[in-house]
């Protein structure tokens, strides 16, 4: 048997890992991933699921043929042009009778890892004209996009982890997420942490446990889920009243500096200690640390701060700290990555203003909820679908994701998808939402396609890097494959949309290739595209410098509102709460909080099937500290009630020393069989006991995910 080893990337998540695939010169079968040693960004890194990305592609779970759902609800296979025929027939029918609105589209994570893919699905949303727009991004992160037209931005970025002295991580715990877009290089995590603490960095971790990520950590905050906002008014009180803030960039670029200092008054260090259950010392330990003593730096949250209540205030106040700390890129310093695929233009040191978009234009039909960066909320997608009258969605496109087990409450989400006129996935698997499609069309994976890492290349990278991969693999000989970009080429053409991709109009009777959308795309790049291809690591470029300019004149007087009189407002209403205001709902105690909670061996709801991960964590298993064990008389591996005030759901225990008193955690998008053996439940949803009403944050109708009061109650079977 002989193999040849071809380089390339993984696409899995935003981290593009260099990876190495061995493949056999017969089958075209992978026979082996590692991670390259030689690659400049990861050296050799790669997580479980980027290794045994073989199995992906070649396991019995995957999709080789486009399903149609029958009339008894079975599946039978369809050849994709015939099914494409019948889905653009379809969506042209409801599209004429109800208006483009009635169409709706869902970027899924996996979307987002697809360069041509996501440009396309834009092209066809704009083709199309529909507004009911969805993705994951409102499902667990639309608070950093609600903090920066509220609070405003920076246009020359924050400061980089490679050349900072202090960082501080918020409920993030990229060790184990590999999440490279929080402003920490997550290309080999651990190396790179190692790295900033050997040349003296200073590290705070706030979060409810004792991650990974903590390890590493000078001051570590292990506070009550929920409190992040509190501990974040906490840092803020200091750092002003202390003096700790940037004084002159503070009165050069920050409106309403006094109204916070206000505002934050009451968020004394004995007050925070109580009501988020840390040391007032430690605050006071990491507020000296971030604004006194380090210099440059920033502090970023993860999803734990945007999946909990007033999650938009948390982010708001995290980022606020960035501000009057001053932590930002300045004019005249050198931009260390300008974007090798991106054209070259002027990066500026000024605000970009606050434009609050969610007050202005289109309003969802339930809660009144506005649009945020040309999208609408998530979190009323399943009301917006079950809810009659004009505008009411009733055929949705899914990509990527898997809505079923990512959204709330969700028995409401199933039913609403149901009860869809047309539901249409591009899946490899067939998901708890592609069970419910209409048409699952299998996409090519990622080994199969060419691709460059354009997405975040930014903020992914700390150098001006970048690769290209060919398709490593071919699809199996006998399937019935097409590329995600394809489905909307091909629906857009039936429609008789055309089509502008990247700046030019597309030919609609011949279908383009996927280099030549790449090379559409690249076409004001910094770098050739032939030049890349003939680098199969890629490479750290040597571009042009590019130095910070200052701002324009119509910006020159932009400030970040620091203190928004909706701001002021709700810190006001979190000082008058009652310390365990959150523990009581309609007269029931509810002792302990729920905490997300990653794994490595799964992204999202995605690859809970694979041996891989299965061989590792079976199941999502409910953690909580051996102290609240003992108190509830049970035992690591019993089965118990996992109770909220929406609902019970039956989940195995699991001690966990890292935990923190009172705090339970579980991970989210389990439950149904993942792609898996139809009928199998792997895991349970914890989502069934979320519940919506009053449980929305206002202006993105963000889900409380997390700090949701809960108990637990011993079933049959548990230990004496």
């Amino acid at each position: 048997m002989t193999s040849t080893t071809k380089h390339t990337f993984c696409r899995i998540c935003a981290g593009k890992c260099g990876l190495l695939v061995e493949v056999d010169d017969a089958t075209d079968q992978i026979l082996h991933i590692r991670g390259d040693h030689d690659h400049p960004m990861t050296l050799g890194y790669a997580c479980v699921k980027g290794l045994q990305a073989g199995e992906l592609h070649q396991g019995p779970q995957r999709l080789l043929r486009p399903l149609e759902k029958q009339p008894d609800g079975s599946f039978a296979e369809i050849d994709a042009e015939t099914a494409l025929d019948r889905i653009a027939e379809r969506i042209g029918a409801i599209a004429e009778t109800h208006g483009a609105d009635a169409v709706a589209t869902f970027r899924g994570t996996q979307h987002y890892a697809n360069t041509t893919a996501f440009h396309m699905m834009s092209s066809f949303i704009r083709a199309l004209g529909t507004k009911s727009r969805f993705s994951t991004m409102t499902i667990d992160q639309s608070a950093k996009w609600v903090a920066d037209h509220r609070l405003g931005a920076w246009g020359a970025g924050r400061q980089r982890f490679e050349d900072a002295d202090v960082w501080m991580f918020i409920g993030y715990n990229p060790v184990v997420s590999v999440q490279a877009i929080n402003g920490f290089t997550a290309l080999n995590p651990v190396k790179r942490l190692k790295a900033a603490k050997e040349r003296g960095m200073k590290i705070i971790v706030i979060d409810p446990r004792k991650t990974e990520t903590t390890h590493y950590a000078d001051v570590h905050l292990q506070i009550f889920p929920g409190e992040d906002p509190t501990v974040m008014a906490g840092l803020l009180h200091l750092v002003l009243a202390n003096g700790w803030h940037d004084g002159e960039f503070c009165d050069r670029y920050v409106t309403g500096l006094d109204q916070l200092r206000q505002a934050v008054v009451h968020f004394t260090p004995d007050y925070v200690s109580r009501r988020a259950g840390i040391a007032a010392d430690d605050l006071r330990r990491a507020a000296e640390l971030f604004a006194h003593n380090g210099r440059r730096g920033i502090a970023t949250g993860g999803t734990g701060p945007d999946m909990i209540p007033r999650s938009n205030l948390a982010e708001h106040l995290v980022e606020t700290l960035n501000v009057v700390c001053g932590r930002f890129i300045r004019e005249g310093e050198r931009l260390a990555n300008p974007g090798p695929l991106s054209p070259r233009r002027a990066i500026r040191a000024e605000v970009i203003a606050p434009s609050r978009p969610w007050e202005r234009g289109r309003k969802s039909r339930v809660r009144n909820l506005g649009m945020i960066n040309g999208e609408m909320m998530s979190g009323v997608i399943a009301e917006e679908i079950l809810t009659p009258g004009e505008g009411q969605v009733r055929a949705m496109i899914v990509d990527g994701g898997n809505p079923v087990n990512a959204l709330p409450d969700r028995q409401q989400a199933i039913r609403a998808l149901s009860s869809l006129d047309l539901l249409v996935t591009i899946d490899p698997y067939l998901s708890e939402t592609a069970e419910l499609a209409d048409y699952v069309l299998p996409p090519l994976m990622m080994f199969e396609r060419p691709d460059v890492p354009m997405m975040f290349e930014k903020t992914a990278f700390p150098e001006p890097y970048t690769q290209y991969t060919e398709a490593v693999v071919k699809p199996p000989s006998d399937s019935d494959l097409v590329e995600d970009w394809y489905v909307f080429w091909a629906l857009a053409k039936r429609l008789g949309r055309p089509l502008n991709f990247a700046g030019s109009d597309l030919d609609m009777a011949q279908p383009p290739t996927t280099e030549e959308l790449l090379e559409l795309l690249l076409k004001d790049a910094q770098v050739d595209l032939e030049e890349l291809k003939t680098l199969p690591q890629g490479r750290v470029f040597d571009l042009p410098p590019l130095y910070v300019s200052g701002p324009r004149e119509d910006r020159a007087g932009n400030r970040f509102e620091v203190a928004p009189e909706d701001v002021v407002a709700e810190l006001q209403e979190v000082a008058g709460e009652a310390v365990n205001q959150l523990a009581l709902r309609n007269g029931r105690e509810y002792p302990l909080r729920l905490s997300v909670r990653r794994d490595r061996t799964v992204l999202n709801t995605s690859y809970r099937q694979m041996s891989f991960a299965r061989k590792r964590m079976p199941t999502n298993p409910l953690w909580l500290n051996p102290q609240d064990l003992d108190s509830l008389g049970l035992a690591d591996g019993d089965s118990a009630w996992l109770v909220s005030s929406h609902g019970r759901l039956q989940v195995a225990l699991a001690a966990d020393k890292s935990m923190k008193p009172g705090v339970v955690a579980i991970s989210h998008g389990w439950g149904g069989s993942g792609g898996g053996e139809r009928g199998e439940e792997l895991g349970v949803s914890v989502n069934d006991i979320i519940p919506l009403d009053g449980f929305l944050e206002p202006i993105n109708g963000m889900p409380w995910y997390s700090a949701v009061p809960v108990a637990i109650e011993a079933v049959q079977g548990a230990s004496d």
